[in-house]
């Protein structure tokens, strides 16, 4: 099995690695988190067509799965070490959301 993501697996792949990185540290003023609410809303807008494009299969790659939870994980983890984690924390929460019902069928 060839290990080739789609053109939506690629604009994800892209979306999560920038938002990881504005994730790290507080690297806006004051002590906040850098929340790029544009691209979260791009990664949002991406995960309702990828949804489309995976839910008839019974396999899905487990690359984009990680990278999914793991750039969830980043909200929550910055949140304990800036001053606008309750921003994160939401921002968090919607994400999580979003990708549990992207991968399951009985929320």
């Amino acid at each position: 099995m060839t290990n080739q993501f789609s053109e939506i697996e690629k604009q994800i792949i892209e979306s999560s690695k920038a938002l990881v990185f504005q994730l790290r540290g507080n690297q806006a003023v004051n002590g906040n988190a850098i929340i790029d609410i544009k691209l979260i809303n791009v990664l949002h807008e991406q995960l309702d067509i990828y949804k489309v494009h995976i839910e008839n299969s019974q396999f899905v790659n487990k690359d984009i799965v990680g990278l999914l939870f793991y750039t969830c994980t980043r909200f929550y983890l910055q949140s304990k070490y800036s001053k606008n984690s309750s921003e994160l924390i939401i921002q968090f929460e919607k994400l999580y959301t979003k990708v549990l019902t992207l991968y399951t069928t009985n929320l």
